[in-house]
């Protein structure tokens, strides 16, 4: 038995947490008490959004389903890109310290979108013999005792797959851009406008002139966002961005914008001219034509 203490392969982790003593004979003895070491290890889960827009309750579901008994939740709201989360940084430290037995997560990208930060994450898994599990994707995980082989296996899986994320992002916005370059519409439409079956933009009559009056009765009074937006049943949040930015401003009250798409649907829409401001505007312009006649 002595030999196998002096076995210079033994992970570090059976070596820094004194395992072994005087009374280590028997060999099932040894095994027995390297089971029950290693069965009272802490498994991670470890789960990550990027905006507090999104929910972790999928990640955190199916990563519940491949643990049994007790777990430590790891969550963290932020950019794949930044090492600095508060969780990961916490986890890695609950690794180093020997806390950590198995880690769980979703997808490898959970733990970080660069491949070096993701990369010193699988060797300090590796040097500290902790598993690390995927549920979602092709990552093969790490197993205690893995070789430098397939360590780089590991590491490799990784990079390939965020080369696919990379080469599907581009194609994206690949498309992305061709559809705004065609005069499509790409995401949300403003309030007052929808979007057609081919993505084109097309004016909400009833929301856009709601919306029109609130503006101008905001513009030309004293009255609050809180309860103009009451009076003519838009939302407060839209109202209030809109009055705070010029260019949103003029696109309700004349029909007017920078971006030729949203013009062209106020054109085409056929109410550009039914604001008060807006008529008031045309009649302005039509006195001053006269003047310099």
């Amino acid at each position: 038995m002595n030999s196998i203490l002096q076995n210079p392969e033994l992970p570090k982790w059976i070596i820094e947490k004194q395992l072994f003593s005087d009374n280590l004979r028997e060999p099932l003895f040894f095994i027995s008490k390297l089971v029950a070491f290693r069965s009272m290890g802490l498994t991670a889960i470890y789960v990550r959004v990027s905006t507090t827009k999104q929910s972790n309750d999928r990640q955190l579901e199916e990563c519940q389903k491949e643990v049994e008994g007790e777990h430590e939740i790891y969550a963290d709201i932020g950019s794949g890109s930044k090492p600095n989360r508060d969780d990961i940084q916490r986890l890695i430290e609950d690794i180093e310290a020997g806390e950590v037995d198995r880690v769980v997560c979703w997808e490898i990208s959970r733990i970080g979108r660069k491949l070096s930060f993701v990369s010193q994450f699988i060797d300090l898994c590796t040097e500290e013999g902790v598993e690390l599990d995927t549920v979602n994707d092709m990552f093969p995980g790490i197993r205690p005792g893995n070789d430098i082989f397939d360590n780089m296996i590991n590491q490799l899986m990784a990079w390939m797959m965020e080369f696919e994320r990379e080469m599907i992002r581009e194609r994206v916005q690949s498309g992305v851009n061709k559809a705004i370059d065609e005069g499509k519409w790409v995401g949300r439409p403003p309030y007052g406008f929808t979007t057609n079956d081919d993505g084109y933009l097309q004016i909400k009559s009833e929301d856009y002139l709601a919306m029109q009056q609130a503006v101008e009765r905001v513009v030309l009074t004293d009255e609050s966002v809180n309860s103009t937006a009451t009076a003519f049943s838009v939302p407060t949040s839209s109202l209030h961005t809109i009055v705070n930015d010029e260019n949103k401003t003029e696109l309700y009250l004349y029909g007017a914008h920078d971006d030729r798409r949203l013009a062209h649907a106020v054109d085409e829409g056929d109410i550009g001219q039914k604001g008060e401001l807006n008529r008031l505007k045309n009649r302005l312009s039509d006195l001053e034509d006269s003047v310099q006649r």
